[in-house]
């Protein structure tokens, strides 16, 4: 019993949650007001201020090993439900995560790379599962800016590209295992230049989608979706900051990723703070889920990672009597849709 106490320690002291950004790896980029847009080019303007809620986003792009992770675990190459059920979530590359007899793993080399060849369809889904969602394009700006250390630097970080990008000069036009360069004033790294970035929003002028200011989603329909940050065969002339781009939620290329943000959490969704989810873990027979949310959706997946539990209609309880000892990850699904995931010890 007491092997297993350790590990549930070890487990907490690194935060690490199976298929989920930790809290450790996220920033917080807090509230404020900026500029948003750019007179110069059309695509960016009107200039207009902006005013954006607190949130968090993950330091640095989603990697092909943590993609692949979500990959084994959710078990489809399409996304399986909800109003975009069929859609393809990525395509397989040499840069990215490949299937190895019926395991999806990073391609040897670039397990901290960008996860690349995935469709904004994949990012959201994954984001989804992860407990959050992709930026919006306006969070996307404001926080490559600096949040409320904002600056007048032409790149995320600096006015030298070379310091915090990869790009046409330096990057040989391959990619770059993320966090190699320097990280912006509130530490998010590589917001210029390696790969494009997805952004929740529709594309969309400016002009036509000026209100509302405050916490603005773009666009309520489109044709294509908003990418961000540059790539690394970009020169440095468009890797400033309002620089936007565009294509289709369904193609998917090798010099595009994305990157996690989360809502800052409040005593009724805090439940993806690993110690405070379930109780009692280690379990033996019954474990509750410490939430005040109504419960959509449980699912467990075994040691082998295999689902062997999944219920769309559950209270905040359930039973484990009937599996082995072992490290399980169970993954909840409140009414909002929002995903929590823990790792949760069975020991008898």
């Amino acid at each position: 019993m007491k092997k297993y106490h350790l590990l549930i320690v070890l487990i907490l002291s690194v935060s690490v949650v199976i298929g989920q950004v930790p809290l450790s790896d996220m920033i917080e980029v807090k509230g404020g007001t900026f500029s948003m847009g750019n007179s110069s080019f059309s695509r960016e303007s009107p200039t207009r201020n902006v005013t954006l809620s607190t949130f968090y986003m993950s330091k640095h792009a989603v990697t092909n090993v943590q993609f692949a992770e979500f990959l084994n675990i959710y078990g489809s190459q399409t996304v399986k439900e909800g109003e975009f059920a069929g859609k393809l979530l990525f395509r397989e590359d040499s840069w990215g995560v490949e299937n190895n007899n019926g395991t999806w793993q990073a391609a040897a080399g670039f397990e901290q790379f960008p996860a690349i060849k995935v469709t904004w369809y994949g990012a959201e889904a994954y984001c989804k599962w992860a407990g959050g969602r992709l930026p919006t394009e306006a969070e996307w700006e404001y926080a490559a800016k600096g949040g409320i250390n904002k600056n007048a630097y032409a790149y995320s970080g600096s006015s030298t590209a070379s310091l915090v990008a990869w790009f046409y000069d330096n990057s040989g036009h391959t990619n770059k295992q993320v966090g190699t360069k320097t990280a912006n004033s509130i530490g998010l790294f590589d917001m210029s230049g390696n790969v494009y970035e997805w952004c929740s929003d529709w594309f969309g002028r400016y002009g036509d989608n000026l209100s509302p200011s405050a916490d603005p989603t773009g666009p309520t329909s489109g044709v294509s979706k908003v990418i961000r940050g540059g790539y690394r065969s970009n020169g440095a002339s468009d890797l400033h900051l309002t620089h936007r781009e565009s294509i289709s939620p369904d193609e998917s290329y090798n010099f595009t990723g994305f990157r996690l943000v989360r809502n800052v959490l409040t005593p009724a969704n805090q439940i993806d703070v690993i110690e405070n989810l379930l109780f009692p873990n280690p379990a033996k027979e019954y474990v509750t889920i410490h939430t005040a949310d109504e419960i959509k959706n449980l699912k467990i997946i075994n040691p082998e990672g295999k689902l062997v539990f999944d219920n769309n209609v559950i209270n905040n309880f359930f039973s484990v009597a009937g599996f082995p000892n072992g490290i399980y990850l169970v993954r909840i699904l409140n009414k909002s849709d929002k995903a929590f995931v823990q790792k949760l010890l069975i020991d008898r």
